[in-house]
């Protein structure tokens, strides 16, 4: 645990991150609450403005477990399992946990909720069916609240001190960019009903701060900015892969 402590002793860089969900389908994260709380039997969940929003907390859910599956799929690589009885929350060691936080590590990444950019909403009507009759059951009709289609939803995250093991600088980020480009290629998911056709969306990614400490002392509290698109924003990507590579890669979290 030594060394999760160190890891935040010292502010190192922090970059932030402005995103932008686009939801390629209807779109359904849910809630416990609503200011109209009679109008649907299922409402996506909103700010105090009414507006529907994506919770920081689901999306840093998804590219957890995606990130997991796909270091497992390695074959190579320890990672643990934060449902284990033994390290419940995570064993702050693994990969996994640098990134997103264990037991009695803090999350790297902290993800603000991404809000939509229209308050407007559709009810889609549902069924539930009996899966023995194979028939809709008695009183069994409901409805869903959805976001459309082509709704997009803006947020900022922050990842605190991007580097790993003192070597590989920006391989934090390079894990979040390149689970984000994959996500997108496999039509990546966020939110319930996936099996009814809801939720397929993309993550894109607007522009990068990154902030040393020297920015602070010099002013710049917005420190250096790499814009989508730009030379400058390809060449950082390209090495935080490399960096992220080259830690997954280095032996320190080889399975035993």
């Amino acid at each position: 645990m030594v060394g999760g402590i160190e890891m935040f002793r010292k502010l190192d860089n922090r970059a932030l991150i402005h995103y932008r969900i686009v939801a390629k389908s209807d779109l359904h994260v849910g809630g416990h609450t609503t200011i109209e709380p009679a109008e649907v039997d299922n409402p996506v969940i909103k700010n105090s403005d009414g507006v529907p929003i994506i919770p920081g907390s689901s999306l840093k859910g998804v590219l957890r477990t995606e990130m997991e599956r796909l270091l497992r799929g390695l074959n190579t690589v320890k990672v643990c399992d934060i449902f284990d009885n033994k390290a419940r929350g995570g064993c702050n060691e693994c990969p996994v946990c640098n990134l997103f936080g264990g037991k009695d590590l803090a999350s790297s990444i902290r993800i603000r909720d991404a809000i939509a950019d229209s308050k407007k909403t559709l009810v889609r009507d549902g069924v539930a069916i009996d899966r023995q009759s194979r028939k809709a059951k008695p009183g069994g009709k409901y409805d869903t609240e959805v976001v459309p289609k082509g709704t997009v939803f803006t947020g900022i995250l922050t990842i605190e001190n991007t580097g790993l093991k003192d070597v590989y600088d920006k391989a934090k980020l390079g894990a979040f960019l390149s689970l984000t480009d994959f996500f997108n290629v496999c039509c990546g998911s966020i939110g319930h009903a996936v099996s009814r056709g809801f939720g397929e969306a993309e993550i894109h990614i607007d522009r990068i701060n990154l902030i040393t400490a020297e920015d602070y002392l010099e002013g710049r509290y917005e420190g250096r900015e790499y814009a989508s698109g730009t030379d400058e924003f390809a060449d950082l990507k390209d090495q935080s892969r490399v960096d992220w590579a080259g830690a997954i890669k280095s032996g320190e979290y080889e399975q035993v």
